[in-house]
This record gives C-alpha cells, structure tokens and sequence, in this order.
C-alpha cells in the first residue's frame, strides 16, 4: 500500500494521512489489497498497450512499412500516456500516431502530437472528426462557387484559406445533442490545444452627431476644435476556423 501512495508524487503530510486513511480501511488486509490493486492496474495498461501494439503492427503490414528506432522523449510519454486509453476509438488514433510517428523522419513536433492526444477525450476526438468532415465540405464549397466569380478564383482548394471556412458551434451542438455550456467547453479545449482558432472578433464603428469649432488663441493662432461622438461595439464569435496544427495533428492520427 505504501508504494502505490508514495507514487502519487503528493507531499508527505498528505501521503501519511492517505496511508493511515486506507490501512484503516482495510485492516489487516491492506498489504494484499495494494498488491490487487497495482496488479490490476498494470494488467489494465498492459492490456491497454498490447492491443494498441497490436493494431499498429496490422497498419505496418498491411504498408509494408519499416519502422525506425524513436528517441526517448517521444517514446516514454508515447508508452505512458498511451496505455490508459481503453476506448477504442482513442486506441485506434494512438495506433495510427505511432505508426506514422515511427515510420516518418522525425519533425519536433513528436512530444506535441502524444501530449495533444493524451489530452483529448473520446467525445472531443469525435468532434474534431466531424469539424474535419464539415471543414472538408465547406473547404470545397467555397473553392466551387469562386469559379462564377471573376474577381476572386482558386487554382486549387488548397489555396482556400484556413480562416474562410468557418466551422459553426451550432453544427456540433445538434449534431451531438449538446447544451450550449457542454459545447461551449468542448471547443474551448480545441482551442487550448491549438487545434481550432475562434473566428476573429467583428469591431463595428458607430459615429454619432459631431461638431468642429475654428478657435484662435495667442498662442497656437487658428486652430480647429473637434468634437467626435465615436463608440465601438465589439463581439465575440464561438464559431471557428482550423489551425495549420490542427489540420496536421488530425492527419497524424489518421492510416495513411
């Protein structure tokens, strides 16, 4: 029991108060309980890892692709934080990560991609898919309709930029049955990820009734006083655009 609590890492007022807290609990007993339960948890993770281990392997031979030796920084966390997952749809996109992480030269942006993914839930791995979805549709959309305009033509759809297609929060809340607080904190985690940027605030200039007065003083001589009834309104979208990062994280945790 005491291994498991000192490796909570919490400082040691905390830690012996828990310790006495769950050898009460458990009376004599609490030696074999530790022992059940640090097994239970290790089977679970290693359970967890194997078959991540194992749809990773099936994505490589299934592409006839080798792998290359990844360094520590990006393996330990890989391992670690990969091994909690027990949803399948998460344990597929750590599959895929780490088959393409482990079969591309690396970038730098290895530890980002775990860490992100670490981070995500299930429900907010299953909205960034259908943003993507709904952001490929709209993408194209826009890139149709600006072949009937003379002024403004892509080339390609490639050259539609990020921050045109906007994606609605509207679109996710019905889709997912969502409140609008649930929602609201959803996109926001996609936000702090990087993975999304809100749509840019709209600032709307209102200009009143104004008035200039021609002065003259020994000083400055003529000069014009300007009386400007000038107010701002700004507001604040929740709708929003893909990140470049976004876009690449996405891709990462996709079979290529």
């Amino acid at each position: 029991m005491k291994e498991i609590i000192e490796g909570l890492n919490l400082p040691k007022q905390i830690l012996d108060k828990t310790e006495k807290f769950m050898t009460a609990l458990f009376g004599p007993s609490a030696k074999e309980m530790s022992e059940l339960f640090a097994d239970k948890i290790r089977y679970r993770r290693l359970k967890n890892q194997i078959e991540i281990f194992n749809k990773t392997i099936e994505l490589l031979d299934k592409n006839n692709i080798e792998v290359r030796e990844l360094n520590l920084k990006t393996l330990v966390p890989l391992i670690e934080k990969s091994s909690l997952e027990d949803k399948v749809l998460l344990q597929n996109k750590w599959a895929n990560l780490l088959a393409n992480i482990a079969s591309s030269p690396e970038t730098g942006l290895e530890p980002k991609l775990v860490k992100t993914l670490s981070n995500l839930s299930a429900l907010e791995a299953q909205v960034l898919d259908y943003c993507f979805e709904r952001f490929k549709l709209e993408r194209e959309r826009i890139f149709e309709e600006s072949k009937k305009d003379k002024w403004l033509h892509y080339e390609t759809i490639n050259d539609v930029k990020l921050d045109r297609v906007i994606i609605k929060i509207d679109w996710v809340r019905d889709n997912f049955k969502l409140n609008v607080s649930f929602s609201k904190i959803c996109i926001d985690n996609l936000s702090a990820l990087g993975l999304i940027r809100y749509e840019q605030p709209e600032i709307e200039i209102e200009t009143g009734r104004s008035k200039s007065v021609l002065k003259k003083d020994e000083e400055n001589g003529e000069y014009v006083d300007l009386d400007l009834d000038v107010s701002a309104n700004y507001s604040q979208s929740d709708d929003f655009n893909f990140s470049n990062y976004g876009l690449y994280f996405i891709e990462q945790c996709k079979s290529k």
